[in-house]
């Protein structure tokens, strides 16, 4: 049997990668040594890593929701100033806005 090149490991491994069986299973079904394995497919990672590259998964659908509310504000105006503030605004905060105001 001829050695493996590095082309024949990278294959083998993402053919593993892809059966989902385990390491075990699939040196079994490749009359593989486990440990050798494990070897080869740490050498291809190392390499592929430093290829550059990362997995990228394809999105087939991708749903974009937008919800819109009429924008509503309290507006409090002054001498000194305009301020406005959102309608969600609590209660307690402008009565001590407005305490502070007083001052």
């Amino acid at each position: 049997m001829s050695r493996r090149t590095f082309e024949d490991w990278q294959h083998l491994v993402e053919k593993q990668i892809a059966s989902e069986l385990s390491v075990p299973k699939f040196c079994q079904q490749h009359q593989i040594s486990p440990g050798y394995f494990y070897s080869r497919k740490s050498m291809v990672g190392k390499e592929s890593n430093n290829a550059g590259f990362i997995q990228a998964n394809v999105i087939t659908k991708q749903i974009t929701s937008i919800e819109t509310k009429p924008v509503s504000t309290i507006k409090l105006t002054t001498a000194a100033a305009e301020l406005s503030l959102p309608s969600e605004t609590s209660a307690q905060f402008l009565v001590e806005l407005l305490r502070g105001v007083a001052s």
